[in-house]
């Protein structure tokens, strides 16, 4: 399983298939009995993988898990394999995913102190089951399969994995954040959710009822109103848990910026509980990553989302209701003394403050939201930032 060949063995085989559509005459390709076995050895192989060398749980540079670019390249070509023989590959998908989920759902049964190694070795081979499904439902191609079934399969795997969000987050599995194997599962889960959310949910849900009925049977997850709420929990949960994995909370913001940045999905978001528990406790208290130095730039990010969703909706006293917890901010910078502005305790609250202001100003887009913004720092918050470039002029951060 050398990765570096992987890439052109597949898309080698990945031409063959797109070009049966073109093969004049009744000559057999044998390519019907032949990609299936390429696919299974190439989905086997990585599970493999994971036990032969992955089991130290330590960062690895060469382990395609951890190294974005390498995973794309040999999960580039796949979906055109998995697709040309659907049913049996879906379902040969499933059988090795099934044992797996029923192992990790056991294991967030027992106490914490359980075999480490294992469930490292375990939470590898989920992330790369989950990181095939997610290249598999990025692509919908209908060679040698209807819609219908097409979308059928795509609800079966996908049910796999939003089953698993689910576990991820329960039992044992909640105390492993700072594992790295851990990490690369959430992150797994992540592609896969931005994948499958571009393929069914928000104005393409509208075309994919065969897959909302079948994920309503198996789940009871009966729309797309249903499964965004189920996002948007996994969204909040590891913007909760993921304190100092820059990464994981990294992903979890594009994911949550390109959700709220459509204007359905961001419509639709606006709805979900989940959403408006966000915004209505956006403190340090309940996402500590604002208060990790090393995510200091996310916390930008974080703060323009939040702007864009609070501005969908017309009205100061919301606005004014979202800003509270950044007052209360400014209210005790404004209440420090001079010499305690020199300490980092304070130097790190006020950058912070201006990095969340700086977030909210860049979300402004209308001469509406802007006023907003304006009349809450001008004239009442001036003072504190004359002060802090007074009395911080050698601090170049600030």
């Amino acid at each position: 399983w050398a990765s570096n060949s992987v890439y052109y063995l597949l898309s080698l085989w990945s031409r063959l298939v797109t070009s049966v559509p073109y093969l004049k005459g009744d000559t057999p390709s044998l390519l019907d009995e032949t990609v299936p076995k390429i696919t299974e050895g190439f989905i086997t192989s990585r599970i493999n993988s994971v036990q032969a060398s992955f089991a130290d749980n330590s960062p690895d540079p060469d382990n395609p898990l951890e190294n974005a670019e390498s995973l794309q390249d040999q999960l580039e070509s796949l979906p055109y394999l998995c697709r040309f023989k659907y049913e049996s590959c879906s379902l040969f998908i499933i059988n090795i995913m099934e044992p797996l989920l029923q192992a990790y759902t056991a294991r967030s049964r027992l106490p914490a102190s359980g075999d480490a190694a294992e469930l490292s070795v375990i939470e590898g081979q989920i992330a790369w089951m989950v990181h095939i499904i997610a290249a598999i439902l990025k692509i919908r191609q209908t060679v040698g399969c209807s819609q219908d079934s097409q979308e059928l399969f795509d609800a079966e795997l996908a049910a796999r994995v939003l089953q698993l969000i689910n576990i991820t987050d329960t039992g044992v599995h909640a105390q492993r954040y700072q594992e790295i194997s851990k990490q690369r599962l959430d992150r797994a889960i992540l592609i896969f959710v931005q994948n499958f959310r571009r393929s069914y949910v928000g104005d393409q849900a509208m075309h994919a009822s065969k897959l909302y009925a079948r994920l309503s049977e198996l789940l009871g997850l009966t729309d797309h109103l249903v499964l965004l709420n189920v996002i948007v929990g996994k969204i909040a949960t590891n913007l909760k848990c993921y304190a100092e994995c820059e990464d994981v909370i990294d992903h979890t913001l594009s994911l949550f910026q390109e959700l709220a940045s459509g204007y359905m999905t961001g419509k639709l978001l606006l709805k979900l509980e989940s959403t408006k528990f966000i915004i209505a406790n956006h403190s340090r208290e309940n996402f500590p990553f604002l208060e990790e130095y090393r995510c200091v730039r996310s916390r930008t990010n974080f703060y323009y989302i939040l702007g864009c969703l609070v501005f969908m909706e017309d009205g100061p006293v919301k606005f004014r209701s979202f800003m509270e917890p950044l007052l209360q901010v400014a209210v005790n910078l404004e209440a420090s003394a001079d010499a305690a502005f020199r300490t980092d305790v304070v130097k790190y609250a006020f950058t912070g403050l201006m990095r969340d202001l700086r977030g909210i100003a860049m979300a402004t887009n209308s001469r509406r939201t802007y006023g907003l913004l304006f009349d809450w720092l001008y004239p009442s918050r001036m003072p504190l930032l004359l002060r802090a470039i007074s009395l911080l002029t050698d601090e170049p951060e600030v």
